[in-house]
């Protein structure tokens, strides 16, 4: 058909509806999915929209419309639950549609969306590969945008894989295609937001800023206020990260003028966080009243905009202007308020650090009740996010291989009843035969002992591939074991290396005692690993362990002598669970005995020993040192360390003392974890 005549088609056709008195009428099916729709347009709910998009698609088959039943399968696909597979089964659907109907513009939509569906699944191998095959469509109905499109998805699964240098460089691509287009804004600020993310990632928060600053100009054309408030929060969040790279004054100017656009679209939320912003700046400046002054007006729209993580935000820096204020009641009622709203959103990590500073305000109150429900969520919160993944996989390796056990056992004993039931059979068959003839009684015998040695060679076979495939499930557990512990090696390694870059990037000498004592940390738990590495079971021996950090500490005392005598059977282990803490413990100990010793003191000599006590068991270090200054109370100590002791050992669910007997004596009362005694 020529477009011509299509056109002609298209001015004729109104025309014989009308002169026929409605002989082109709407079907009923059409007018209702065109009623339905309008609905639709007013509907947010998404179940819903899921209900009435399900309904269009049940009249768009009746009517037998091929096209409106592709587009409403890529409705169905985009409202669908955010893990994707309903969506790539929608989607998928509707790719066949637009393919019988050789429609190649619908099959670029769709294959997009496939590729998406494929990224929210997390099998990036898959989204890298859609992707492509929408370029190479793209490419040849001459789609720009549907290029840029699949190179931003590309750009997106090098993110989430950390390779950031090749998601950068598919962004210079977008980039450099989107300045050919008319109307390039949406895409050229997507591409802009994304390259921000990247370098805020980068903690390169100076080319972050740049990116912003340049969706700011690009905004303000368009003079849509609500955006220009969130982008100006957004400079001033990553402003407020890099350090001294622009002054308090700078921040403050661009977030008054987010609150200009704010108040110009009545934008609540806007405005708050513009306010939440503004009163750390005065925080950090020290100006108290300041501080207090935006809070408050943060307090008067907090009711208007209802939104729980926000409210979370807001009494978190509640929380912390009182604690700095010294109003322990107060911060205690606002750290607790954030503490339930991050249990309510299942925010873990965010209600784990609540949990850590209500435990240790309570415990400053003298509240050690109080103190020890936060520090006991604190810690279950830790460990509940430690390594799930790792051990989600190994449960379910132990589970199919006892499962596969359970198969073997059970497939034997049902061919031992097979086997049973047909001697029985052939027994009483041979008691009957025997009265007619011998001969009979000859063939039967021969019968059941053919097929019990067919039946034994079935078995034999049976035996041999449920064995290998035993075996086969242990060789994966094992392997999976050794690559879990030689991640966590190399993560421990990373972290050392790290901690080293830090401290030769810095001339602050303050600085640099710090991060040495977080690499003597980072080594007390790697020698923790390596032991478990060597060895099945999930416990430590103490006694070999602690020669190992003593040596270890030795080593990176140069020129120092010490003499460490170890009262510590070899037989004592620990389990992991306590391990940890007390290895952290341990460090500490040692190596302020090192680092303290006495200078009159020719040698540093030092004891360890452990021993039970009053249903605890009791680690002693004792050296010959000076000692802890007089009137130092450990409890208040600003220490880092002598702090980390006490903590650590409330977390063993015992205390620790110190006393001074012709040098330093410190001892930690603990008890091994209840679970693994049980």
């Amino acid at each position: 058909m020529s477009p011509k005549f299509r056109n002609f088609l298209t001015l004729i056709l109104p025309l014989l509806f009308v002169a026929n008195g409605g002989l082109l009428a709407q079907t009923p099916e059409q007018a209702k999915i065109d009623s339905i729709q309008l609905v639709l347009d007013k509907t947010q709910n998404k179940d819903s929209i899921l209900s009435l998009l399900s309904q269009q698609l049940d009249l768009a088959e009746k009517l037998g419309d091929a096209k409106q039943q592709a587009q409403i399968e890529v409705k169905l696909g985009v409202n669908s639950d955010y893990d994707g597979f309903e969506m790539e089964e929608h989607i998928k659907r509707a790719i066949v549609l637009y393919e019988e109907l050789n429609d190649t513009a619908g099959v670029i939509a769709a294959t997009y969306q496939l590729a998406n569906a494929k990224q929210l699944q997390g099998e990036y191998d898959s989204t890298i590969h859609y992707s492509n095959q929408l370029i190479l469509l793209a490419e040849d109905a001459a789609d720009t945008a549907s290029i840029i499109r699949a190179r931003l998805l590309l750009s997106s699964v090098h993110n989430h894989q950390s390779n950031y240098e090749a998601s950068l460089q598919e962004l210079d691509k977008s980039r450099r295609m989107a300045e050919m287009l008319e109307d390039n804004l949406s895409l050229t600020l997507d591409i802009y937001n994304r390259e921000s993310f990247i370098y805020y990632s980068l903690q390169e928060f100076d080319k972050s800023a740049e990116r912003i600053e340049k969706i700011i100009e690009a905004l303000k054309a368009s003079n849509n206020q609500r955006r220009l408030n969130l982008w100006h929060n957004n400079l001033a969040s990553v402003y407020s990260l890099c350090g001294n790279c622009v002054s308090y004054e700078k921040r403050k100017q661009i977030l008054r003028q987010s609150i200009e656009y704010g108040e110009a679209a009545n934008f609540s939320y806007g405005l708050a966080y513009a306010y939440k912003h503004l009163s750390d700046v005065y925080r950090e400046e020290g100006k108290r009243d300041s501080t207090r002054y935006y809070l408050d007006q943060i307090e008067v729209l907090l009711p208007s905009i209802n939104k729980r993580d926000f409210t979370g935000l807001v009494s978190v820096a509640q929380g912390f202007y009182w604690e700095q204020g010294g109003n322990k009641p107060n911060a205690i009622k606002y750290y607790g308020k954030a503490h339930d709203i991050w249990a309510e959103l299942g925010k873990k990590r965010e209600q784990m650090d609540m949990a850590w500073n209500l435990g240790h305000l309570y415990e400053s109150t003298g509240d050690f009740k109080k103190a020890n429900r936060y520090l006991y969520t604190y810690v279950s919160l830790r460990d509940s996010l430690y390594d799930v993944d790792n051990v989600r996989k190994i449960k379910e390796l132990e589970m199919n291989y006892e499962f596969r056990q359970q198969q073997v056992t059970d497939s034997l004993k049902n061919l031992e009843q097979v086997n049973l039931l047909e001697y029985e059979a052939a027994a009483q068959k041979k008691t009957k035969n025997l009265l007619i003839i011998g001969v009979l009684l000859v063939l039967i015998v021969s019968i059941i002992v053919f097929n019990s040695l067919l039946k034994q060679k079935k078995l034999g076979k049976l035996l041999k591939v449920k064995s290998a495939q035993v075996e086969s499930e242990l060789a994966q557990k094992e392997l999976l074991l050794t690559e879990i512990h030689h991640r966590v090696k190399n993560n421990f390694q990373i972290l050392s290396s790290l901690l080293e870059l830090q401290a030769k990037g810095t001339d602050d000498q303050q600085t640099k005692e710090l991060i040495s004592e977080g690499k003597s940390r980072v080594r007390s738990m790697a020698l923790i690993h390596a032991q478990l590495y060597q060895k099945d079971s999930l416990d430590v021996k103490l006694h070999d362990y602690l020669q190992n950090l003593v040596a270890e500490i030795q080593k990176s005392f140069t020129g120092s002598t010490g003499q460490v005598n170890l009262n510590v059977s070899e037989e004592t282990t620990i389990d992991v669970d306590s391990m940890v803490p007390l290895g952290l413990i341990a460090n500490e100990l040692v190596v302020n005995s090192f680092k303290y010793a006495d200078d009159q003191t020719d040698e540093l000599k030092l004891e360890i020993s452990l021993y039970e006590e009053g249903g605890f068991q009791v680690l002693m270090f004792k050296d010959n040192g000076p000692g802890l200054p007089k009137g130092l109370d450990l409890a208040t100590s600003k220490s880092t360390g002598l702090w980390l002791v006490s903590r650590l050992a409330l977390q063993l669910h015992g205390k620790s003392e110190y006393a001074y007997e012709n040098g330093a004596v410190f001892k930690v009362y603990f008890k091994q974890s209840e679970f693994l005694n049980s």
